[in-house]
């Protein structure tokens, strides 16, 4: 079976494997990931604050209540109780009184009503800690046991028999019953707060084996997200473990290739880099396309690497190969079982067709080279991040061959520019031999001439024979330059290193051009703002490119002033700090176009050419023999405000 055959197939891959790697599906994942990473952490936290918290909060209610109950509501319960039988013995003792008229049950009332009227106090003091109905009633109770007092208080004062006693004792019954009303509905009230207390102590107790309950469910939920995320994070780990490895491998392919500078280089270094980039292939070949005896197109291996590949130069037709298939869909393609008879091109040639491959085309779009086969012996080995991989370093295979072509190319042109700068060399070397002897015999007949040899001259022909020397020494001059340029060219100028004091160089050469300067109206100064400094250069080039650029200026300079500055510098305008020596020419001229900076640089190139006189191959010459020098010649300059020539020279001391 063929699992993608065609392109719509390889495309549906493709965009399967950009799908796994694509930034923002990768980012909404690990965002996903991160929450549902800290919602069981964040379960766990509950839970052990929950299981301090709640428990202790229910044990605190609970202690409270029991407090209330054991401080306050019990005292109080049995405290009603004694005064209820206070009351009792009070009355027993004054009807015994009655009855019999013993002084002795009068002591005991006495006793009885005192110890009720502490047990009064002591509720009174207990009713500031119970709630509002409670003191009221206390208040009530307290009131009419004194009146009962009172009243029995005032009845022994009076003389009297015990008939009589026993009947106002009688009449003040109604005292005395409402004093024990007032007590049983003070035990009334406090028995259903009592009661009411334990239930409150029976919910939270129920409340807290619930919340216990929650808790340990939670925690148990807890603990099996936890287990699913370490889970998780192993399972990614290892997935993270096989992508470092895999883009590991492919960085090494990329390097390796990247290290392959011929055809042949890179057509084995992909073979041997394929098993790394796609670990689960065993065997790789390259096929490229060559053309056959019979004006057809075929398939031909040129390398081979791992297990159970063809042999080296097995060639099969191109056309109905999958390599055709591959290089019109532009795709990889996944073969999932070699032994299809369906099969063709170079996978039929193989000894053992058992198991699945990858067939990659290799090139661009507009020039295809060849495809890559990465094998695998078991069928159905390979899947889609394998089908993606081995894409990803075909494209890497296909930028190693651009780059050998272009490497290639590029040292065409650099040779065909060399043979060109070459036979220009030789051509003025020999242009300048060949016309330099007959101008120079030209100069000598022609000074025969002025010396009068040949007979005297008149003034008239005195001074054309002068001008005619003048021109045949400035064409000399042009002579010796265009030599100069092809020597410097080629590389075949010589130089003669050795000390160099600039400031003593530059004054000498301030004192050389002075007199040009003052004939142009111009004031020629030299400025040094480092006196003791010694550099290794060939002083005779360097005066060359000082005098071709003072000579400039004075040339484009009209009026004003010129200036040789001498400094020492640590960086060049790149960047370079590896120290200078700088040598600006400065002259207050008409400045020069930015567009034409670079210009006036070239060979014959002169601004204002129809004013001033020159072959315009000064600077270009100045420029050469700077980089000859390990150095280079910048100009800095705005049109109305003059130009600054700067010789820069590395700083290497003596």
């Amino acid at each position: 079976m063929i699992a993608s055959n065609g392109a719509d197939g390889q495309h549906r891959e493709g965009n399967e494997a950009s799908s796994i790697t694509d930034p923002r599906q990768v980012s909404r994942k690990s965002s996903r990931s991160a929450l549902w990473g800290t919602v069981p952490l964040v379960l766990v936290v509950l839970a052990l604050v929950g299981s301090l918290a709640v428990p202790a909060r229910q044990t605190w209610l609970i202690t409270q209540t029991l407090r209330e109950s054991t401080q306050i509501l019990t005292p109080t319960r049995l405290l009603v109780g004694q005064l209820q039988a206070g009351l009792t013995r009070e009355l027993v003792a004054l009807q015994s009184y009655a009855l019999s008229g013993d002084e002795r049950n009068l002591a005991r009332y006495e006793t009885a009503a005192a110890e009720t009227r502490q047990r009064v106090v002591t509720l009174s003091q207990f009713a500031t800690d119970i709630d509002v109905p409670w003191a009221e009633r206390a208040e009530i109770l307290r009131s009419r046991i004194s009146m009962w007092h009172r009243s029995n208080d005032s009845l022994l004062a009076q003389p009297a028999s015990r008939a009589r006693f026993a009947a106002t004792l009688v009449d003040d019954q109604e005292q005395y019953d409402s004093a024990t009303k007032a007590i049983a509905d003070l035990s009334a009230d406090l028995a259903t707060v009592s009661n009411a207390r334990d239930d409150r102590v029976s919910s939270l107790e129920h409340m807290s084996i619930v919340s216990n309950a929650v808790l340990v469910f939670v925690a148990l939920v807890a603990m099996v997200g936890v287990v699913i995320l370490t889970l998780r994070e192993r399972r990614l780990t290892a997935a993270l473990g096989r992508r470092v490895e895999e883009e590991s491998a492919l960085r090494q392919a990329a390097e390796a290739l990247a290290d392959a500078y011929t055809i042949d280089e890179v057509t084995q270094q992909i073979a041997d880099s394929a098993l790394g980039a796609v670990a689960a292939g065993h065997g790789a070949f390259v096929e490229l396309i060559e053309p056959a005896s019979d004006d057809s197109t075929n398939v031909v291996v040129r390398a081979v690497g791992g297990v159970g590949v063809p042999s080296i130069g097995a060639a099969a037709p191109f056309a109905g190969s999958w390599a055709e298939e591959v290089m019109i869909s532009g795709e990889p393609m996944l073969i999932e079982d070699m032994a299809d008879p369906r099969h063709r091109g170079n996978v039929a040639t193989m000894p053992d067709r058992h198991g699945a491959a990858i067939v990659v085309p290799l090139g661009s779009d507009k020039t295809m080279m060849g495809t890559l086969c990465v094998l695998n012996s078991a069928t159905g080995h390979f899947h889609s991040g394998d089908v993606a991989r081995a894409g990803i370093f075909g494209h890497l295979a296909a930028l190693a061959f651009e780059k050998v072509k272009l490497l290639d190319e590029a040292d065409e042109r650099r040779r065909a520019l060399e043979r060109v700068i070459q036979s220009r060399s030789r051509l003025m070397r020999g242009f300048s031999h060949d016309v330099k002897n007959p101008i120079g015999a030209a100069d000598g007949f022609a000074d025969l001439l002025s010396m009068g040899v040949y007979g005297a001259l008149t003034p008239q022909q005195q001074d054309s024979i002068d001008r005619l020397r003048r021109c045949i020494h400035t064409a000399l001059a042009l002579i010796d330059d265009l030599h100069e340029l092809a020597r410097a060219e080629t590389g075949h100028l010589p130089l003669k290193p050795g000390p160099l004091d600039p400031v003593t160089l530059a004054q000498s050469l301030g004192d050389e051009y002075q007199a040009a300067a003052q004939a142009r109206g111009l004031s020629l100064s030299v400025e040094v703002e480092r006196p003791d400094v010694m550099i290794e250069a060939d002083g005779a080039r360097v005066r060359q490119i000082i005098a071709n650029l003072l000579s400039n200026a004075i040339k484009y300079t009209e009026h004003g002033s010129i200036t040789l500055r001498i400094r020492e510098q640590a960086a060049d305008p790149s960047g370079d700090e590896s120290g200078w020596v700088t040598m600006d020419v400065i002259d207050s001229g008409v400045g020069i176009p930015a567009d034409k900076q670079d210009f006036i640089f070239e060979e014959f190139s002169r601004l204002d050419a129809d004013h001033t006189s020159g072959a315009g191959l000064g600077l270009a010459i100045s420029q050469q023999l700077a980089d000859s020098l390990g150095g280079r010649v910048s100009v800095v300059s705005e049109p109305g405000r003059g130009s600054t020539f700067t010789l820069w020279l590395p700083l290497r001391t003596a």
